[in-house]
């Protein structure tokens, strides 16, 4: 599997990422796939290469029914450096980069220990915590500033994503928007060609509901959220979404950087889910 690749402001790029799996999880909100908790650590980070240690991480894969737990993490955090995982007191992954989104991997639903230290660096611990796996696909989401005072609105934490949806219909791909730009104010997506508002009001920290959208190639507008999505355009990226697909698109970096932020980008992962 390859390394995961930022998308710029006109390219579009699918992550395949690297098997992270269960990192960035620890802060699952009660297993209810939708929770958010706040972190007041000095580094973090998601997606380097895997170590050979995860025993508890199952070759095989269940598709029906929900049985197995499967998880990714998506590091969304702008400005976060390199971080080292442990999970259940092993090394899994190391020096796992910001813009980071990983396949998915299988663990026995129930608790884990993960530890998240700075890259190289065991006791600077930024997270340690108990985590309930749940079945299904979920993806693990950091985001945040770590420089910002726990309780802002733009403090570093980590959510946890249901990857569950209904297959679209023919001809069409579902697509869904998490808003991780410290600096951009909320925002409405619209398909450039149309104009049709694709998601409206969506602020940081936000995740929308999958949206439908035809197979192939568009042009979406990001803009400041008003009633009719009629905004001047603050950034525009083109996308290529295959019929039959689901994809998840992070919005992260900053509209106005400064020193050495981060641009403004769209990171996208396919998303997989378990059907019944």
């Amino acid at each position: 599997m390859g390394t995961p690749q930022p998308i710029d402001r006109r390219r579009f790029v699918t992550l395949t990422g690297t098997a992270l799996a269960a990192a960035l999880a620890g802060c699952m909100d009660g297993g209810d796939g939708d929770g958010t908790t706040q972190s007041g650590g000095t580094t973090a980070g998601t997606t380097g290469e895997p170590t050979e240690t995860s025993e508890e991480t199952s070759d095989e894969t269940t598709t029906e029914g929900g049985e197995g737990a499967f998880l990714r993490a998506a590091h969304a955090a702008p400005g976060a450096p390199d971080v080292d995982v442990y999970v259940d007191d092993q090394l899994a992954f190391e020096a796992a980069p910001y813009t980071g989104v990983t396949s998915y991997a299988q663990l026995e639903p129930g608790d884990h220990d993960v530890r998240v230290t700075a890259a190289g660096d065991e006791s600077t611990v930024v997270f340690d915590q108990t985590v309930p796996l749940t079945a299904g696909y979920q993806t693990a989401l950091a985001y945040g500033e770590l420089g910002a005072d726990d309780g802002a609105d733009t403090a570093f934490g980590v959510r946890m994503l249901s990857d569950s949806f209904e297959m679209p219909g023919d001809g069409e791909a579902l697509v869904r928007l998490f808003h991780g730009s410290p600096d951009a104010p909320a925002v409405d997506v619209t398909v450039e060609s149309s104009g049709d508002v694709l998601f409206d009001g969506v602020a940081f920290g936000d995740a929308t509901e999958y949206a439908t959208v035809p197979a192939g190639s568009h042009t979406l507008a990001v803009r400041p959220d008003t009633e009719d999505g009629s905004g001047d355009a603050v950034a525009t990226f083109n996308v290529t979404v295959e019929a039959g697909m689901a994809y998840s698109a992070l919005a992260v970096g900053y509209l106005e950087p400064s020193g050495d932020q981060p641009e403004f980008e769209l990171v996208t992962a396919a998303d997989d889910s378990v059907q019944s």
